[in-house]
C-alpha cells in the first residue's frame, strides 16, 4: 500500500536525508510504508523543492484512488443507457478530484462509476453521506426532491443521458457544497444541475398529453362538487445548526416565502412545528425544538405573516425526518416545519 506523507522534523546539522526522511517539511512516498521514495534522489537538510513534484511518481503509480478509478474507466460500458451515462460521468468526476488530490471524493465517485458499470446505478447522494452547511441545506433538499421525481417519473428510460447529467451535477454540487470554500465551483455544479433538471422537467411536461374532456350533464350535486373550495396545504422547512435555536443565514428567505404564501393564498391558519435530532438528552431536545418553533413564529410575524391563527408544537426528537440511532447528529432532523392550511 502506498502512502503520501508530510513530516515536520529537524535533522542534526549537515545530515543527509537518506535513507530516512527527517528535515523540515519533507514529503515522501513509500511503496510499503517503510522505504522512503524520492524520484530525484535523497535530499540534504535545507534543500528547497516542490513537494508535489517529488511525490508525483508515487502518487500516480501507488494511490488506491487511481487503481479504483482505472477499474471504473476500463470497465465495459453498462448495457443500460442511463447506467452507462452515469458510469462515464462519475469516472470523469473522479478523475477531476484525483487531479486535485482529493483522494476521498475520487474514491467515492470511482466507486459510483463501478456500481453503474456493474448494472447497479446508484441513487443521487443522500445527505447522511456529507456534512452540508445548514444554511445551504434547503436548496439541496428541494433539488434532490425534484430530481428524484423526474427520475422516478420515467426520465431514466426516456431521457437517459439528460437524467444522468442531472444526477452527476447534483452529486458534484453536494461535494462542492460540503467543502464550501470554492464559490465558483459550487455555482458551476449547481448551474449544470439546474439546466439539466429544467430540461428534464420541460420535456416531461411536453410529453404528457392533456386528458380528453368529457361533457357531463350539470346537476345540483355536480355543481356543488365542482364549486366547493379545495383544502390546500403548503409546507416549508427551516433548518438549524447543531444545538441552537438561532436562525442560520438564508433561513429568513424560506420564512418570507411562507409568510407571502399565507398572505396571497388566504391561509386560515399556520402550524409551526419544532424538531431536533437525537444528539442530545431527550428533555433538552424537546426544549430546543420548542425554542426553534417560537423563533420561527417571531420571524413569521416580523416578515409579514397576516393576522391569522398560529398553532405551535414541539416534538423534540420524537418525529425525525430521517430515522437515526440515539446520539446521532442529523442536520435534516434539526428543523421547523411551517404548514399552511386553507
Amino acid at each position: 500500500m502506498c502512502s503520501y506523507e508530510r513530516l515536520e522534523r529537524t535533522c542534526p546539522d549537515n545530515s543527509t536525508i537518506s535513507p530516512q526522511p527527517c528535515p523540515n517539511r519533507i514529503a515522501y512516498c513509500t511503496g510499503d510504508a517503510t522505504k522512503p521514495f524520492f524520484p530525484t534522489g535523497p535530499k540534504t537538510k535545507g534543500t528547497r523543492y516542490d513537494i508535489d513534484k517529488e511525490c508525483t511518481s508515487c502518487r500516480r503509480h501507488c494511490r488506491p484512488s487511481l487503481r479504483l478509478l482505472r477499474h471504473a474507466e476500463r470497465a465495459a460500458p453498462a448495457s443500460d443507457p442511463f447506467a452507462a451515462a452515469l458510469q462515464s460521468g462519475y469516472a470523469t468526476l473522479a478523475r477531476q478530484e484525483l487531479d486535485e488530490n482529493d483522494l476521498g471524493d475520487a474514491d467515492t465517485f470511482a466507486g459510483r462509476a463501478l456500481a453503474a458499470a456493474n448494472g447497479k446505478p446508484p441513487a443521487p447522494e443522500n445527505f447522511d453521506a456529507r456534512k452540508i452547511p445548514a444554511e445551504t441545506l434547503p436548496a439541496l433538499v428541494d433539488a434532490r426532491r425534484r430530481l428524484l421525481a423526474a427520475l422516478e417519473g420515467g426520465a431514466r428510460r426516456s431521457l437517459p443521458g439528460e437524467a444522468a447529467s442531472a444526477q452527476i451535477a447534483f452529486d458534484c454540487w453536494m461535494q462542492e457544497q460540503e467543502e464550501n470554500f470554492q464559490p465558483k465551483d459550487i455555482a458551476a455544479c449547481r448551474d449544470r444541475f439546474t439546466a439539466a433538471l429544467t430540461l428534464l422537467e420541460s420535456k416531461r411536461l411536453a410529453s404528457i398529453a392533456p386528458a380528453p374532456r368529457t361533457r357531463m350533464r350539470a346537476t345540483p350535486s355536480s355543481l356543488m362538487t365542482t364549486t366547493r373550495p379545495l383544502s390546500l396545504s403548503t409546507r416549508f422547512l427551516v433548518y438549524f445548526d447543531l444545538d441552537t435555536a438561532s436562525l442560520v443565514p438564508g433561513a429568513e428567505t424560506e420564512i418570507t416565502r411562507a409568510a407571502e404564501a399565507a398572505r396571497r393564498s388566504g391561509a386560515a391558519m399556520v402550524r409551526v412545528t419544532g424538531h431536533a435530532d437525537r444528539s442530545g438528552p431527550v428533555g433538552h431536545n424537546l426544549q430546543l425544538s420548542r425554542e426553534r418553533a417560537e423563533e420561527v413564529v417571531r420571524a413569521l410575524r416580523r416578515l409579514g405573516l397576516p393576522e391569522i391563527g398560529v398553532a405551535t408544537q414541539a416534538y423534540g426528537e420524537e418525529k425525525p425526518l430521517v430515522p437515526t440511532k440515539d446520539g446521532a447528529v442529523e442536520p435534516r432532523n434539526r428543523r421547523v416545519e411551517i404548514e399552511l392550511t386553507h
